[in-house]
């Protein structure tokens, strides 16, 4: 059950994330909305970055850029709301969680993170939202990875959805291109587990070994 993209045009929404958001300064920089610079990071700087962390201490990758996403996430949704009420609109906790959702993929996709497609279908029910990427900007960067390698995605779901929520949330990369299960079907995107962090730590044993449905399964137990 993906949001509902026309929910930004009817709320008046449609101009705050769109592709022709950066502009220059006079020093040529390139600047968000806000007045942020903003540099793009090439596939071969994050691959650099990976392989020097990871030389550095095993396993380091996965939560210094989790930290790093956390902070992020919540960096975008505050920006968000800087734009909302210039635009005399109320802040994203107000507006409907749809056009909260339709705002975070857009923004995943102009800033060349990926395509992200987010999934209420066990929300109500059992405080679940799912998040599936496709065409990762990681798993494009990290070919040679043999480990989950989108841990800054996650961090930013975390954050953006805990800002919007006002709750104390986590986020689990529980499948990914670069990791298929043994005996397994390689899955086409990676898929994202967002509900409270207790939850989360029940399947955490069972990353890289398990299938995304039963993982999902066994969250919705």
């Amino acid at each position: 059950m993906p949001a509902d993209p026309n929910i930004l045009s009817s709320l008046g929404l449609d101009s705050l994330i769109d592709d022709g958001q950066f502009g220059r300064d006079q020093e040529e920089n390139l600047r968000d909305p806000t007045g942020a610079r903003v540099v793009f990071a090439a596939v071969e700087a994050m691959r650099s970055l990976h392989d020097v962390v990871e030389n550095e201490r095993l396993g380091a990758w996965r939560v210094a850029m989790q930290a790093t996403g956390h902070i992020c996430g919540r960096s975008i949704a505050s920006d968000l709301e800087l734009r909302l009420g210039a635009l005399g609109k109320p802040a994203l906790a107000a507006l409907p969680l749809e056009a909260c959702l339709v705002l975070i993929e857009r923004s995943f996709a102009i800033h060349g993170w990926g395509r992200l497609e987010l999934d209420l279908a066990y929300a109500a029910q059992y405080g679940l939202v799912l998040a599936r990427v496709e065409h990762s900007f990681f798993v494009e960067a990290l070919p040679h990875a043999t480990d989950f390698v989108d841990p800054l995605i996650a961090g930013m779901l975390q954050g953006f959805f805990e800002h919007i929520s006002g709750q104390s949330l986590g986020c689990e990369e529980i499948s990914c291109i670069r990791h298929p299960v043994t005996g397994s079907v390689s899955p086409a995107l990676c898929t994202f587990a967002i509900t409270a962090p207790e939850r989360l730590a029940t399947i955490r044993a069972q990353l890289g070994n398990a299938t995304a449905e039963a993982l999902i399964a066994r969250l919705c137990s």
